[in-house]
Order: C-alpha cells, then structure tokens, then sequence
C-alpha cells in the first residue's frame, strides 16, 4: 500500500538507493501466481500487466511460473533497468517486456490483457472506481484485477486520509461494473521481514545523510513515514490482496 506516495516528490529520486536492498517491493508474487492459476486458464498463452512494477518481482515469477507474457510499467528508470537484469538472471527476458513510463498516460494505446496487477500502489486513477473503470477497458472478458492493498475494517474507530474501510471501497468496485471474487486477508506481509526492512531504511538513510547534510530533514521524514506506514500496516488496517472479474463475466 503507498500510503506515503505524493507526501514529498523530493524523495523520489532517491528511492533506488534507499531501497537497493530490496526486489520484492511489497507484493508477494507467489500469492499472485496462485490467484492467477486459480482463475485464469491456458497459463502460457496469458498476458499480464504488472502496473507499477517496481524491480519486476511479480512479473518475472509469474512468467517463470506459468511462462506467459508479462508487460511490466514503473515510473523510475532504475527500477526498470533492475527488471531487465533480474529477467535475465531468471531467463525469461523474452516472456517479460519492461518500460518507464507512466499508466495513466499510455494507457489509450494498451491492448487488452487477461491478467492486471496493482501491487501497493493504490488506485493510480483517482480512486477505485475511476482504476478498476479505467482499466477493466483493457481486460479480457474473462480476465482478473488483482490489487494488493489495505482498508480499515468497518467495526474500527481508526481513520487514514488514504484509507478507505472495507465498505466504501466495495462501494467503489461495484460502481465500476466488476465484483470482488476472491480474497486473503491478514498479515500476509509476514513473508516480509518488516524489522529487517526498517533496519535496511535507516542504514540507507544515515548514508544519504552523511553524503547529502543539507537533506537531512528529507531522510529523517523519509524514515518517521515508513515506520508509521509500517505501524498502521501492522496494527490499524486489514491487509488485503482481492481479485475483480467484470460483473457478468
């Protein structure tokens, strides 16, 4: 979930050292590999669209997995270079295609695929009506969203300005003419060791620091965002990986 995106477009140019310790930047692949075996047929002649892809985690052991097609888009070049190598490394750089670019600005120009990703980063087009609207023009008739993200359970006091509970975004999805399928909730995060992150972060931010004095207050704000994300994460919000199908599909 990129509930720290926008807070400081500073931050931004920095983030390939900050998070050079990472690949798997916040979605678990093997749970979409598994989403997408249970709902998709013929494995190999599947096209995927990894929105977002960070360093091509999901997308390249999704392709390792099924060997389908997978399109990869992320907004930062290193990233993208990153995906490439790691495609190689994993040697299906011919299954997986990766740009820089942005979604919102080439999606007119995409075809249509059987399989979209939204790996935590949240409703790229407004909200989740105005994404899952958007993009579901670009789904097969029997294809999947799957979106990796978090929402505050209807019963909790506790509220986030870009969180929605679970009923306001359901709310969202219907409006948009496709329907929740499948669901796992719960600290599925767990696959991550969320200590060892925040210990990689701040290592990385003392770097920066060090390197870059007059920034200081950047880093530091960097550093107090990520452990309040991972707090909330934690402890306030449902973590949620849902799979959508078109209504009537």
């Amino acid at each position: 979930m990129a509930m720290d995106c926008g807070q400081n477009v500073d931050i931004v140019s920095f983030l390939p050292y900050l998070l050079q310790d990472f690949w798997e930047l916040g979605t678990p692949p093997e749970m979409v590999i598994d989403f997408v075996q249970k709902h998709c047929k013929n494995g190999s002649t599947l096209r995927a669209l990894d929105v977002g892809c960070g360093k091509g985690a999901v997308s390249i052991k999704l392709a390792a997995a099924l060997k389908c097609h997978c399109y990869g888009i992320d907004g930062i070049p290193e990233f993208i270079e990153a995906s490439k190598a790691k495609s190689r490394e994993y040697g299906v750089a011919e299954l997986c295609h990766f740009d820089v670019g942005d979604v919102r600005e080439i999606i007119k120009e995409m075809a249509q695929f059987d399989v979209i990703v939204l790996g935590a980063i949240g409703p790229v087009f407004g909200d989740y009506e105005a994404t899952l609207s958007t993009l579901s023009q670009h789904l097969t008739k029997e294809g999947i969203i799957i979106v990796d993200d978090a929402y505050i359970d209807d019963s909790s006091a506790f509220q986030h300005p870009l969180v929605l509970s679970r009923k306001a975004l359901l709310k969202q999805v219907e409006r948009s003419g496709m329907a929740l399928v499948d669901e796992i909730t719960g600290k599925y995060g767990e696959s991550f060791n969320l200590a060892q992150e925040m210990e990689n972060i701040i290592t990385r931010c003392n770097e920066l620091k060090t390197k870059y004095p007059e920034k200081v207050f950047l880093f530091e704000n960097y550093i107090q965002n990520q452990a309040d994300e991972y707090d909330v994460l934690e402890n306030k919000v449902v973590c949620s990986m849902m799979v959508f199908r078109k209504i009537g599909d």
